[in-house]
């Protein structure tokens, strides 16, 4: 009797070190494995999550924190500045013109164009719907840059990145086809000295890298979200 306590104790003390050291070699795979996402936490409700991640490429790289991690952040004033005069060069509109023009002209100026954005400047060799995806992404990013920058008001904004959205999901049936797309328009837009001063070159090889990446949010939202009656979040 005592002997086979002394096996159960001694094969509960084995199992319970094998299970302390399992712990102590998962232990920095978990902490990793659990952290916050140093991405981007992409709070507003889904399908508005979904509207931005459009253009991550183009936010992770020029604006990085703020372009979706609040429902309406505070872009510091140098960030400011160096967005200014490509976004509108982007959005058509002259490079000196004073903040309460741009307010004044913009909102009406971009609910009549901003669906030809790009698209009417394509050559004949052009893949049309390489094309369309840069420019869900371009009009995704101009729209919502726009806002923060306080040129455009929240329902303006919102309604034109409701209604993108719904325009990439009838073009694209996943992150990986329309990622990929994404990448081909850009090279053959700037393949003709076209400028994409705001945009990111990469590949179809990233994109994959992105979408299997947990922490990317190409990888956890779903393609496409349905959309909700058209109402600011």
């Amino acid at each position: 009797m005592i002997a086979w306590l002394l096996i159960a104790l001694g094969v509960g003390l084995v199992g319970w070190l094998a299970w302390r050291l399992l712990l102590w070699m998962l232990g920095p795979f978990l902490r990793w494995y659990g952290r916050p996402r140093l991405r981007r936490q992409y709070v507003l409700d889904a399908h508005w999550n979904w509207t931005l991640a459009l253009a991550d490429p183009m936010a992770f790289a020029r604006i990085q924190g703020g372009f979706a991690d609040a429902r309406m952040p505070h872009l510091s004033e140098p960030l400011q500045q160096s967005l200014r005069p490509a976004l509108l060069h982007l959005m058509g509109l002259r490079s000196d013109m004073a903040e309460d023009q741009i307010r004044a002209a913009l909102p009406g100026q971009w609910r009549e164009r901003w669906f030809r954005m790009g698209l009417d400047a394509l050559r004949s060799d052009d893949a049309p719907r390489d094309a369309m995806a840069l420019a869900c992404a371009r009009v995704a990013f101009a729209t919502r840059t726009a806002a923060l920058l306080g040129w455009l008001d929240e329902a303006t904004q919102w309604q034109i990145l409701h209604h993108n959205a719904q325009r990439a999901a009838d073009c694209f049936h996943s992150w990986q086809d329309f990622g990929s797309a994404y990448a081909r328009g850009r090279r053959q837009w700037v393949a003709h000295s076209r400028a994409d001063s705001l945009g990111l070159a990469f590949t179809e090889e990233d994109v994959a890298q992105w979408v299997a990446n947990r922490d990317h949010p190409w990888h956890w939202l779903p393609w496409p979200l349905p959309p909700p009656p058209m109402k600011k979040p």
